[in-house]
């Protein structure tokens, strides 16, 4: 009896201290310093909770998604990623491990097609939107990862109150709970699929969420900008504009495929 109420005593305080360990997962580092971090499997409500967050009719409805594993791209593209593959460099305000911008979104498909040709393997791409929300939200349902107030924010982002009007190094401040850097601020990022005015009939999985139509040439962008304000910053906020069109607070991170 004792010896039984000792095991279940360590049990319950190896399960403790499991609970507040921080989140620790598996890195890949592609062959040009590309860095990587494994997305866990779950699911989530993506979308803004429409009686505690304000924000525009596209985040609606809040919507349970369930997602596969995968691994995100820890920071968005750098200049310095950018040269290795194109050759060139489109960005207004250059340095090497400022994130690459002026990109379209079929800017950033000619990247991928590139890296892949190079790498050997089909394995990159853009993140879906269900993929790049359920990574911002590292498991939470607060506005932003760190809770509601964007007191915070600051910590996590270069933003319109911070960013002295420039961009910024990627990796300077601090990553969410599952170890990606700049999720919020820095620059929008484009995702994989088109724009859809609302979350009316959007699949609940991680798929890539198609369009047939006209609006089809309108594609996505996560996250807000250096010189966004706070409220572009939370993690149900969607932006888009057309795919073939780049500006100085747009970029992107890819997903690898494992």
């Amino acid at each position: 009896m004792e010896f039984d109420l000792l095991f279940a005593l360590l049990e319950y305080n190896n399960d403790y201290k499991r609970r507040k360990m921080p989140y620790q997962t598996k890195t890949i580092t592609n062959s040009i310093g590309m860095k990587f971090i494994k997305i866990p499997t779950g699911s989530f409500l993506m979308g803004r909770d429409a009686h505690l967050e304000e924000g525009d009719e596209d985040e609606l409805p809040q919507h349970h998604v369930s997602i596969d594993s995968f691994y995100m791209q820890t920071t968005p593209v750098t200049q310095n990623q950018w040269i290795k593959i194109m050759r060139d460099n489109p960005s207004k305000f250059k340095a090497p491990n400022n994130p690459v911008e002026n990109i379209c979104w079929h800017d950033a498909q000619r990247f991928i097609s590139k890296l892949n040709q190079i790498e050997g393997e089909n394995r990159y791409r853009l993140p879906t939107e269900s993929e790049w929300e359920y990574a911002v939200r590292a498991g939470t349902t607060t506005q932003y990862h760190f809770g509601n107030s964007e007191k915070e924010l600051a910590r996590y982002a270069w933003y319109d109150r911070n960013s002295e009007n420039r961009p910024h190094p990627v990796g300077e401040k601090k990553a969410n709970s599952w170890g990606l850097y700049d999720m919020y601020g820095s620059i929008w990022e484009w995702v994989e699929e088109s724009y859809h005015e609302n979350y009316d009939h959007a699949p609940n999985s991680d798929i890539t969420w198609r369009r047939d139509d006209k609006q089809d040439i309108c594609k996505v962008l996560r996250g807000g900008s250096w010189v966004a304000h706070a409220n572009l910053a939370r993690s149900a906020t969607r932006n888009y504009n057309r795919a073939d069109f780049g500006f100085v607070t747009s970029g992107f991170r890819l997903v690898l495929i494992s």
